[in-house]
Parts: structure tokens; C-alpha cells; sequence
């Protein structure tokens, strides 16, 4: 974890309402599916920095990918950031997805599905099968991204605009027998993991999820981003930006 100097080199409107940023450093550590950026915005209006998936990462050219949804005045800031401009990001940041088996279902519900290319990037042995929902065609992102990688890529709308109609965690459970993966890989929000968390009770597939809660730091140092988990009889307290974001399903409390 280092706090870097970033060139803007790509910041473009890729969905209603969701941008795709390039960033570029002069050296990238090691990274994995899962972790997050936390970026300081050029305003300074803004105090606090904003954590942000990494969506994707290209070792070699020394480039970050983050994929976010323009929704507030933080986001507003980043979304006019010019090409060529420069931020401070600090990253690697979090616990990410880590394949034990070699075949891997991922399940993206909306902007969730911003986590998953780096999945594949920094794990490419694996054979993936991939799931895609959104609410509609105007939405859809990373579908194409992720074929390019070599997944088969299902896409979902909740009305049937692009791909098939239905809920991609229906979707995705009906294709688990054919596909029969080792571990199941999932980044959306809460009513997704707590579909997951009914239709996968008495399953022995590993499901492994990522969190999203509002930060402070990004470190641990605050407190502010706590989620309750599971411990033997009881529940405790972890820390999403430092003990995950990624958790097992079965120890959230949903």
C-alpha cells in the first residue's frame, strides 16, 4: 500500500450515468480482483478521499482501471477530471477474491460487476463463468471486457432489454449444476447477497463476497466502514476496508 501520483489518461462516459477512468503510474504493485482504490479528489473541496473497485489493471504498461457511477457531488468532481490531469490514489487497499479451484463463477449485480475483470486478470488459469445483471440495456457495462478475457459472459436485465429477462441471481443459480464451480465469486448490492444467501443455505460451493460500505480512511485507523460477521455462537465487528472487502456469505450478517 502506497500513496502514488496517477495520470488521468482515459475518463469517458461508457453507460447512463457510469464513467470509465484510466489511470497511470509510474510503478503498480501486485494486485488482485477485489481490492480498491482510494482516491484523493482535485477539488479540495472534499476532504475525505473515495474508495473505488479496481476494475482492471494492466501489469506491464502500469495502468489501473476504475469503473464508477456518477451519483454524487464527489463522483460529479471525478467525472469532469481531464485527460492528462493528475490524482493521488492510494492502492492497493483490501482483501480480494483469491481462486482456490480452477472453475469460478462470478455473479455481477450492477456496478458490482466492476470488480470482476481484475478476477481474471490477476488469476487467467482459471476457467470462468461469468454473470451479468443489470436493470435495463442502458446500464451494461464490462460485458464486453470480460468475453475478451475468455469467460463466457451471461447478461441479465431486470427487463429483459439486453440479454435474457430475469434476475441474475435466479439466472446464475439455475446454471450452477451445469457448470459445477468450485467457488462462486459475487460483487452487487445487499438484496443480491441475501438471495444468494437462501439459495445457496445447504450448498457446499463456497461463496465468497464483496462489501461495500461507507469510509473514512481506508486503512482501519477510523472505524467508520464496521459489518457484522459471524464468530462460533456470536457476531463481532470487522473492519471492511482492512478485513475485506471480501467475506465469505456465510459469515455476513445480512
Amino acid at each position: 500500500m502506497k500513496d502514488r501520483k496517477a495520470e488521468v489518461v482515459r475518463n469517458e462516459r461508457v453507460a447512463a450515468d457510469v464513467m470509465k477512468m484510466t489511470l497511470k503510474f509510474g510503478d503498480l504493485p501486485p494486485i488482485i480482483g477485489g481490492q480498491f482504490a482510494h482516491v484523493r479528489l482535485p477539488d479540495g473541496a472534499h476532504v475525505l478521499r473515495r474508495p473505488f473497485c479496481i476494475c482492471d489493471f494492466d501489469a506491464e504498461k502500469k495502468t489501473v482501471d476504475l469503473c464508477y457511477a456518477v451519483v454524487g457531488g464527489g463522483t460529479r468532481v471525478l467525472a469532469d477530471v481531464k485527460e492528462g490531469e493528475k490524482l493521488d490514489v492510494l492502492l492497493p487497499l483490501g482483501n480480494g477474491y483469491v481462486p482456490v479451484g480452477k472453475k469460478i463463477m462470478l455473479i455481477g449485480g450492477g456496478m458490482g460487476s466492476a470488480v470482476l475483470p481484475a478476477v481474471i486478470t490477476a488469476f487467467p488459469d482459471r476457467e470462468y463463468s461469468v454473470f451479468l445483471g443489470f436493470s435495463d440495456a442502458s446500464k451494461v457495462v464490462l460485458a464486453d471486457e470480460l468475453r475478451a478475457k475468455g469467460a463466457k459472459v451471461t447478461l441479465a436485465t431486470d427487463n429483459g432489454s439486453a440479454g435474457v429477462k430475469g434476475y441474475v441471481a435466479d439466472i446464475a443459480e439455475a446454471a450452477v449444476a451445469a457448470f459445477g464451480p468450485d467457488e462462486i465469486f459475487c460483487c452487487g448490492p445487499e438484496i443480491v447477497y441475501k438471495i444468494l444467501a437462501k439459495k445457496f443455505a445447504d450448498s457446499d460451493v463456497p461463496v465468497k463476497i464483496s462489501l461495500e460500505q461507507r469510509m473514512g480512511c481506508g486503512i482501519g485507523a477510523c472505524l467508520v466502514c464496521n459489518c457484522r460477521v459471524k464468530r462460533g455462537d456470536g457476531e463481532e465487528y470487522l473492519r471492511v476496508c482492512k478485513d475485506g472487502p471480501v467475506f465469505g456469505l456465510k459469515e455476513v450478517v445480512l
